[in-house]
């Protein structure tokens, strides 16, 4: 039992390894570390810009400012988790022609697959401190690292993840099925960036959109990152939820979610299997 718990430890390591040298293209540690924080922090900066050119700068609603700049910060997690590790998935098939070993090897191959989404992850939280410095500094926001409710900040965080890897793994093997299908994972960030509530609150969307919506894990953790960091001094997407509410609703989305992840998961891996998606040459 302890040499397969430390075989499969030894197996996840590697991965996380694997997915940190695939995602840098083997570049200078520090190169990759500058890029993976400046692209988070123009896309926030490009939204402050909008915001301000839209409100001309108005006091009244720099409870909004500081909704938009949290859920972009953070918004880092799911595209790492669902875009970079979709493709970084096909690439490994395609490009690098090395998923069908991997599939092989003694190590199974969902821990495989966490590991290289546990790299994903953990590039983006360097991305999201360096936002939320900045937010705080030159945006003015009242955000004070003293005052931080970390231990809900770590609860929704650690149950979004769960949510996020679940849903990328099991976006990788479907994706598997298509020859070109580079383009799709990052669709589906972008169609999870409308129904999250990173920008504006689901509840400006359409009756049955919003509904849709409010069965996601992520809006209700962006809304436990918000409270946490700010401590109500933001606009709310369920001001009538108490902290604890909304975190017993994002334990119950987050179970939804890896539920159907793990059906979805085994269906499409069988189909994987047995049309050999998994070393299908995509060259043709």
């Amino acid at each position: 039992m302890v040499l397969a718990l430390r075989r499969t430890w030894s197996g996840y390591t590697t991965a996380v390894r694997l997915g940190w040298a695939v995602s840098s293209n083997w570049t200078r540690p520090i190169t990759f570390v500058i890029y993976t924080l400046l692209r988070p922090l123009s896309g926030a900066l490009i939204l402050v810009v909008m915001y301000s050119v839209i409100t001309g700068g108005r006091g009244s609603t720099r409870s909004y400012l500081a909704f938009l700049v949290i859920g972009v910060a953070f918004w880092a997690f799911v595209t790492e988790g669902v875009s970079d590790f979709a493709v970084g998935i096909l690439e490994d098939r395609g490009r690098f022609k090395m998923l069908k070993y991997a599939y092989l090897a003694p190590l199974r191959f969902p821990v495989f697959l966490v590991g290289r989404a546990s790299s994903k992850l953990s590039s983006a939280a360097a991305s999201v401190v360096i936002v939320l410095v900045v937010a705080s500094v030159g945006l003015r926001l009242p955000i004070n690292p003293l005052a931080v409710n970390y231990p809900l900040l770590a609860i929704a965080c650690l149950l979004a993840f769960v949510a996020v890897m679940a849903f990328a793994i099991t976006l990788s093997l479907v994706l598997l099925a298509g020859r070109d299908a580079y383009g799709y994972g990052e669709m589906m960030a972008g169609v999870l960036y409308i129904f999250s509530g990173a920008i504006f609150p689901i509840s400006v969307l359409p009756g049955p959109l919003a509904f849709f919506a409010s069965l996601s894990p992520l809006a209700y953790w962006l809304e436990l990152c918000r409270r946490a960091i700010l401590h109500g001094r933001v606009y709310q997407m369920f001001p009538g939820l108490t902290d604890g509410e909304v975190l017993v609703r994002l334990a119950l989305a987050t179970l939804g979610t890896a539920v159907l992840g793990y059906l979805v998961y085994t269906w499409a891996d069988r189909q994987a299997r047995w049309k050999g998606f998994i070393d299908m040459d995509t060259a043709q």
